[in-house]
């Protein structure tokens, strides 16, 4: 039953985010319509049924509604106002429920996006340094810091990355396949 509920909140969380990436920031577009205001507090309705928590507070109020002499459109809501509400909401369940941290997942994920080399070295470094971490071995550590020192790198040595890898699939097989991942991202 708890599973079951973790995965409805899971399911929720994942509609919100879904709502806050199509709202524009503030300095490209100031009003957002009613529609997805409307979708985010029904997500905030749903999720206080699920877990009997009230999250009524974070609903959009309607001092977020643009002023308008035309009663028969259906407002528009200051984006401004409505971002920060949305955030709070994410940030709240993610704290509360682990949502989104890279710390619960046993192995990172494969997402291979076209993204520019910064935004991926980030995410690669943050990676391994999550591995570096759990690392009980002094070796280990320092094989993993000498690969993510080579593929922060613009221009990696591949035959370094190689020798690194035979190396972590000798030491462990869990381990090269957590770190297997980080390479093909780095590929790109």
């Amino acid at each position: 039953m708890a599973e079951i509920q973790l995965t409805k909140i899971k399911s929720i969380y994942g509609d919100i985010k879904g709502l806050l990436s199509q709202i524009p920031l503030p300095n490209q577009d100031s009003y957002i319509s009613s529609f997805i205001v409307k979708q985010f507090n029904s997500s905030i309705d749903e999720l206080s049924d699920v877990t009997g928590t009230d999250y009524s507070r974070n609903k959009v109020t309607h001092e977020a509604i643009v002023p308008t002499h035309n009663h028969t459109v259906e407002p528009f809501y200051y984006s401004a106002s409505v971002r920060p509400q949305i955030g709070r909401t994410i940030g709240r369940l993610e704290e509360e429920y682990g949502f989104g941290s890279i710390n619960n997942q046993s192995s990172p994920n494969i997402a291979i996006f076209n993204k520019n080399q910064n935004e991926l070295s980030i995410n690669i470094d943050y990676t391994i340094n999550n591995l570096i971490d759990k690392a009980d071995d002094e070796e280990q550590k320092t094989k993993l810091r000498e690969l993510r020192d080579e593929l922060n790198k613009p221009n990696k040595n591949w035959e370094i990355i190689k020798s690194i890898l035979i190396w972590i699939l000798n030491f462990s097989k869990d381990l090269f396949l957590e770190v297997l991942p980080i390479i093909l991202q780095s590929k790109i």
